[in-house]
């Protein structure tokens, strides 16, 4: 029997955040959702205090959103701590045959021994016949053992026993195609706090996924230095006039130029590598999402420094959602994104 609740949780570097949906009819409706400031240093550290830090936030967190105690709980697991790669360069084979050649492959980009992380493909092409020209096109993720551990006893730790785990950008893009399933093949951008994630998404499938150490504590902190702020004022000033090109004189945007054009650089690269290995689907679409994405001015950033059309993500599309909590998301939509879509999957 299909699970009626489902609880997906992010726990972040600067909050975490829950969203709960309820199954029981179509569409899914949202029951509640809420988030909770990150107990500093929080998930970055392995120290025992630490870990129980974060074990009471997430505890007092779910308490906030009423969780239902039969809810099947879901969590993610950080981009940056996971490997993952499309491997195309594989024959045709059998799902048995692949399982023993993906444990292979996986040790070309997995740079730890494999006996230490747990590998998961999902086959995106395999031809209908074996041949000559036949192949197989597998999507990987390998994720060290060491870090589920770690986020299991934290979860445990808060009387939750998770039903399953993915990567963020795996959830990130449910939450996308399920309530879009006609989406051109697109990039996703997800503005996290210290991390940028991207993925190339075609026809609900995952292509390429890249994490990079750059996020929207990066321009906050940058502002702070360059004006001579404290944190909260910069993290404001942020907030308010973005990259707006038009308020104060140029200055801020000027000064998160630099910073921005790393991110949009590595947008580049990833639309680049994803293109040369799939000239058959071509990146018509780009999907913002994370806490970054309500930036003001960041759509028309990307818009211009790409030259495609940039849209900022919405978690509720395909989602009812109560007219009582819709202030609520409309302020702060896609950083719940992640959440979102852990709580969407189907069981």
């Amino acid at each position: 029997m299909a699970a009626q609740f489902t609880l997906g949780i992010d726990i972040g570097i600067s909050s975490i955040k829950a969203v709960v949906l309820s199954h029981k009819t179509k569409p899914v409706s949202l029951i509640s959702l809420g988030r909770i400031a990150s107990p500093q240093p929080g998930i970055v550290s392995d120290a025992e205090l630490d870990m129980e830090a974060v074990s009471n936030a997430v505890k007092s967190l779910i308490t906030e959103v009423k969780a239902p105690s039969n809810a099947n709980v879901m969590f993610s697991l950080p981009e940056s701590r996971i490997f993952t790669r499309v491997v195309y360069d594989l024959p045709y084979l059998t799902d048995n045959e692949l399982t023993q050649a993906i444990k292979y492959a996986a040790e070309e980009f997995v740079p730890m021994p494999i006996q230490d992380v747990n590998l998961n493909y999902q086959v995106i092409y395999r031809s209908p016949k074996k041949d000559a020209n036949s192949r197989t096109i597998v999507f990987v993720v390998a994720t060290p053992k060491s870090l589920v551990n770690k986020y299991i006893a934290i979860l445990d730790k808060a009387d939750l026993k998770p039903y399953a785990i993915e990567t963020e950008m795996i959830a990130t893009t449910r939450m996308i195609t399920s309530g879009n399933p006609y989406a051109p093949t697109s990039l996703i951008i997800h503005l996290g706090t210290t991390t940028t994630n991207f993925a190339i998404v075609s026809e609900g499938l995952i292509f390429l996924t890249r994490s990079i150490g750059t996020g929207s504590l990066a321009l906050t902190r940058t502002i702070a230095q360059s004006f001579d702020f404290e944190i909260a004022q910069a993290e404001e000033y942020k907030k308010v006039y973005g990259l707006l090109e038009d308020q104060l004189e140029g200055k801020l945007f000027q000064t998160l130029k630099p910073i921005m054009e790393v991110i949009s650089n590595e947008a580049k690269r990833v639309i680049q590598s994803h293109e040369m290995q799939n000239r058959q689907r071509p990146v018509k679409l780009v999907i913002l999402t994370g806490g970054g994405a309500k930036l003001p001015g960041v759509i028309r950033y990307f818009t211009n420094n790409l030259g495609l059309e940039v849209q900022e993500s919405d978690p509720w599309l395909g989602i009812a959602v109560d007219p009582t909590l819709k202030s609520k998301i409309m302020a702060d939509g896609p950083s719940y994104a992640i959440a979102a879509g852990l709580a969407l999957r189907n069981f």
